[in-house]
């Protein structure tokens, strides 16, 4: 079993209801937002299950807009004054509860989210990347149609989807997901990286603690 298989449900849960496949979330789960982040928090999580249930259908392309536009709207701010931590890594529960976050926190819940929507884990990919006009590191999803395409870019800074070759202002660096890690190019996954040889101690992090959280 592949270490997010078990994980992409933490928040939400996939039920059967008239021969459909529904998403729904528990009430327990909607108390345990509104009394740690406040009323509006419920109201962000039924509006994910909205969107999820009616993207079921859609195509990849109407998934990843629909999924990065919903995201995209949450407030950015750095971790410090998020979280009083100089790196932290939100769960997508943490990031739509608390409505504030860094990049990392943007492509985390696109990511767990478009996977709950059927996309394969072999499309899409965390990819860190230089951000040239800003001088730093910087975190994109990317989505690969093929292994030899151009990916698409889901970013929090230019919130329109693009094709790598069109974002002249990142410097792809790697890509990684819940299987594997390649070097990253601008058309077509790049190398593979075996493991260990790049520290992903965050992602490890945050897998645990998805599991830890309580559905």
């Amino acid at each position: 079993m592949h270490i997010f298989t078990s994980l992409v449900f933490s928040l939400l849960l996939l039920t059967s209801l008239n021969a459909k496949d529904t998403y729904t979330i528990e009430n327990v789960t909607l108390k345990s937002a509104q009394k740690k982040y406040g009323s509006d928090a419920k109201k962000r999580l039924l509006e994910l299950v909205e969107i999820l249930n009616t993207l079921q259908d859609a195509d990849d392309i109407k998934k990843l807009t629909t999924i990065n536009d919903f995201f995209n709207t949450v407030e950015y701010n750095n971790d410090i004054k998020v979280w009083n931590k100089k790196d932290y890594w939100a769960t997508r529960d943490e990031f739509l509860g608390i409505a504030v976050g860094d990049c990392e926190d943007y492509v985390i819940a696109k990511y767990f989210s478009l996977l709950q929507l059927g996309i394969t884990v072999e499309k899409i990919f965390l990819t860190y990347v230089k951000a040239i006009k800003y001088k730093q590191s910087h975190m994109v999803l990317t989505y690969y149609k093929t292994k030899t395409s151009v990916p698409l870019i889901l970013d929090n800074i230019n919130t329109n989807i693009l094709p790598s070759t069109k974002r002249k202002d990142l410097r792809p660096l790697f890509n990684f997901n819940g299987e594997k890690i390649y070097m990253a190019k601008q058309r077509g996954l790049g190398k593979e990286v075996p493991k260990g040889k790049i520290n992903l101690k965050h992602w490890t992090n945050l897998i645990l603690k998805i599991k830890r959280e309580k559905i």
